[in-house]
């Protein structure tokens, strides 16, 4: 576990110690909107690929009106990770040559959509305490390129032409994609900020149904209202 995440769990776990239980979500409408961004733990086989990369989520969620502090919420979420240097250097771009030809860049995506139980602590207090969890389907693509000439197109930006030439750029050389299945858990903290708006801090644990159970865990600090 690095420092910079090893800070992080610190801080959540400090601030959950912290939140009194009795404590309640500032938003109580039958429908609220989220929207989050944070980083994004990646777990398991695919942390030694990838390197911790960047989490952009955002949804709503349906609270019932005789049980306002339950709620259905729909997340829609788009995580990314870029690929470890000492991960490349172990491709062979160029099997025919001698030696390794590793590619220059490679990354990995989640597109996700998840359907899940939400469940906000009761009380009266400005800070407050929800768990989360549900299913959902993702769509994960994984690619690696480099850099080098090609052919294409050189535009003139005065007159508008357009002619045939080599062209600098980064290159696709392999690309793959599948859709998954999978499960999330989590937990946030939430801090009113207007009768009817709070900002929350939350870590989502995503497990998704991969040959090797691919992992990660976004924490994200977002805005709910």
């Amino acid at each position: 576990m690095t420092i910079q995440r090893a800070a992080v769990w610190m801080a959540v776990a400090a601030s959950l110690a912290f939140v009194v239980s009795g404590a309640q979500a500032a938003v109580n409408g039958p429908v609220a909107g989220h929207f989050s961004f944070g980083p994004s733990f990646i777990q398991g086989d695919a942390s030694k690929a990838f390197d911790d990369g960047w989490a952009l989520h955002g949804g709503a969620t349906w609270f019932g009106t005789g049980r306002p502090n339950l709620g259905y919420r729909l997340d829609f979420g788009y995580d990314w990770w870029d690929a470890k240097e000492e991960f490349l250097r172990e491709i062979d771009t160029e099997p025919g040559q001698i030696g390794i030809q590793p590619p220059d860049d490679g990354d990995a995506r989640a597109w996700s959509g998840t359907v899940d139980l939400l469940w906000n602590s009761t009380g009266q207090g400005k800070v407050g305490f929800y768990l989360v969890g549900g299913v959902g389907v993702y769509y994960l693509q994984a690619h690696i390129s480099e850099y080098g000439y090609g052919t294409g197109y050189w535009c003139d930006p005065w007159w508008g032409w357009c002619y045939p030439s080599i062209v600098e750029g980064e290159y696709l050389i392999d690309d793959k994609s599948s859709w998954e299945w999978g499960l999330n858990a989590g937990a946030g903290l939430t801090f009113q900020i207007t009768p009817n708006s709070e900002m929350y801090l939350e870590a989502v644990w995503h497990w998704l149904d991969t040959p090797k159970s691919g992992q990660y865990i976004p924490v994200t600090l977002g805005f709910r209202w």
